[in-house]
């Protein structure tokens, strides 16, 4: 009922000649090749579980595992409680940021981890953190992962929707609304801050009329070849398109839309010969440069980042596909 709601809001849904799924089965196998590779190789040279190389690659290959995708041996990841962020840490000094915990909590949800005192102390610390206007600030300004405050909202959004300890079910609704009214009103400028604005508000169930306007912003900015950019200035890459497609999935967009096809053709054509796609990065670096084994020098972690979206993307129009939006 809410897809069929969300298709009149739309319009007419125009269809274009699918991408055969033998095409991308192939395209999606290969894109999560290398991501898993090398994720054991930065583990051991970075010292963590970085969104990049880690939290966003595992929650790639989990979901296209449920897509039916040859998803290869479970991408390596330090488990979280060897790291100097205990439990009583993070309760006694609040000293993690709310976007690396929005990261860290959707590649538990992504990957199945259940709720446990862990992920509780988080959640904590989590709530801790929300505005009174709603939303959630982001700290950091390493576009495009930590600059906006679109995706650590909508991450929260997440969050709050999975994880909820018993009792708190009342409190997490009342999060969420207060999260949901600040989408609303909020004005996204960059392809990044549309698609978490999208994001935010399928995750928060907002109505479907919502969804689809901020989707159709979304949708506006795709250009001619089928690509979006993360800034006017830049070229079309990866990330952005990936992250673009994967939202507007979420948002209840059809894979057999001709915008999606177009972008799922843009990916493809894009796939490198190693199954992977080069992302420029616009991030100034705060940590010594070392090489994981991922293709693209100084690149190579925005483009991991941008394989997972890009492989998230073209899971998402693999059968047998979801017939209603979560």
């Amino acid at each position: 009922m809410m897809r069929a709601l969300l298709l009149v809001v739309c319009g007419s849904v125009a269809m274009a000649e699918d991408v055969p799924q033998a095409k991308l089965l192939d395209a999606a196998k290969r894109g999560l090749a290398l991501l898993v590779e090398t994720s054991p190789t930065f583990i051991k040279k970075g010292g963590c579980n970085s969104c990049h190389n880690q939290m966003l690659p595992a929650v790639a290959q989990s979901f296209a595992r449920k897509h039916g995708v040859d998803a290869g041996p479970v991408l390596e990841m330090m488990p979280p409680e060897t790291n100097e962020f205990t439990m009583e840490r993070l309760l006694e000094y609040n000293s993690f940021g709310p976007n690396s915990l929005g990261y860290e909590l959707f590649s538990y949800a992504g990957t199945g981890r259940p709720g446990d005192t862990r992920i509780h102390a988080l959640m904590h610390v989590l709530k801790s953190s929300q505005q009174p206007a709603g939303h959630w600030v982001t700290p950091g300004n390493r576009p495009p992962l930590t600059v906006d405050d679109y995706s650590t909202t909508a991450f929260a959004i997440h969050a709050l929707k999975i994880y909820a300890a018993e009792g708190k079910r009342a409190d997490h609704d009342a999060r969420i609304a207060r999260a949901r009214s600040w989408l609303l009103e909020a004005k996204p400028g960059t392809v990044q801050e549309r698609a978490f604005q999208v994001l935010g508000l399928a995750w928060s169930k907002a109505s479907a009329e919502a969804i689809a306007k901020a989707a159709r912003g979304l949708q506006s900015m795709q250009a001619k070849d089928g690509g979006w950019s993360q800034l006017p200035a830049m070229p079309n890459d990866a990330y952005a398109t990936g992250l673009a497609l994967w939202a507007l999935y979420e948002g209840g967009v059809s894979t057999r839309d001709a915008a999606y096809q177009s972008g799922l053709k843009w990916l493809l054509q894009k796939q490198a010969a190693d199954g992977t796609w080069l992302v420029k990065t616009r991030a100034l670096p705060v940590q010594p440069y070392f090489e994981s084994g991922y293709p693209y020098g100084h690149d190579q972690w925005i483009s991991a980042a941008g394989a997972a979206y890009a492989t998230m993307a073209i899971s998402a129009a693999i059968e047998p596909q979801r017939t209603a939006r979560r």
